[in-house]
């Protein structure tokens, strides 16, 4: 299962409002949940057909924790974590950040790096534009659907 998979799994879950989602695929399992303290249904899914399966209606989903500020100004698009773990900046210690405030980006530049597991997890920015505002703090922990980018 790739990235973009894992994030249209993601797409659903907020829309449909689920707090866990698993599924296991040939070999590969996955379990997703939302933040602690967020609302939703849990869906257990045993083994996954080819498509994603057909959920309920959508209904608004919940913001992840520590997310409670104001939202962004609607002409900003947010680069969220696709996953727990460490954020960083940059590839090393020694290494220039892969972008900065003022930086244009496209869909298949690498913004930063998750690590999750001990496995360095280059992050694409899967849309186009100028960062804006660099929102995750270099070395912290962050969350599953955690903004890291703001995106004009």
């Amino acid at each position: 299962m790739e990235i973009k998979e894992i994030r249209a799994l993601i797409d659903l879950m907020k829309k449909n409002d689920l707090a866990v989602f698993k599924i296991e695929e040939g070999g590969f399992k996955i379990t997703l949940k939302t933040p602690e303290g967020a609302s939703g249904r849990t869906l257990l899914q045993g083994v996954a057909a080819p498509a994603a399966p057909a959920l309920a209606a959508p209904s608004p989903a919940a913001p992840p924790a520590g997310q409670e500020a104001a939202p962004a100004p609607s002409n900003l698009k947010e680069i969220l974590s696709p996953m727990v773990g460490t954020f960083y900046t940059a590839a090393s210690p020694d290494s220039p950040p892969f972008v900065e405030v003022g930086a244009v980006i496209h869909a298949e530049s690498t913004v930063c790096i998750i690590e999750a597991m001990k496995v360095m997890n280059e992050i694409k920015a899967e849309l186009a534009g100028t960062i804006v505002e660099v929102v995750a703090t270099n070395g912290k922990p962050v969350q599953f659907g955690e903004v890291l980018f703001r995106v004009q």
